[in-house]
């Protein structure tokens, strides 16, 4: 299970993305990632950025807000569980996964999103002090 905040920019996401790579005889330069929510179904398209990567572990950065709306960033504005497929890709602009631009299927799982939401106030208690005083 992965984890991210919602409505938070600049998170990043460990995938094991270069694994995919052995599938398929072409290679390809960028990631799709399409995110579907497991209640309401709703489909969101992002391509993420590549911060670094190696034989054992792909990191990307995604944002969850829309404050600067890039490729890059999605809307998530509440928590939740979500399905992710990522898909290889030759573009760094496509986010149709039918397109001829994407090489495959990569991985697939889930994501949490956590709100930042407080549910509940916090109390002020005011504790009487346990001194004894002795005369």
């Amino acid at each position: 299970m992965n984890y991210l905040q919602s409505n938070t920019a600049s998170q990043t996401l460990l995938l094991s993305l270069k694994q995919g790579s052995l599938l398929f005889s072409t290679t390809y330069t960028d990631y799709l990632l399409v995110l579907q929510n497991e209640l309401t179904s709703e489909l969101l398209y992002v391509i993420p950025t590549i911060i670094d990567e190696n034989d054992r572990i792909t990191t990307l950065g995604i944002s969850t807000n829309a404050d600067n709306p890039t490729n890059a960033s999605i809307l998530v504005t509440h928590g939740g569980r979500w399905n992710f497929i990522v898909y290889g890709q030759n573009s760094n602009s496509n986010l149709d996964p039918t397109s001829v631009d994407v090489v495959g299927e990569i991985e697939r799982g889930f994501v949490q999103f956590s709100s930042l939401i407080n549910y509940y106030d916090q109390p002020t208690l005011t504790i009487p002090s346990d001194i004894e005083y002795n005369a």
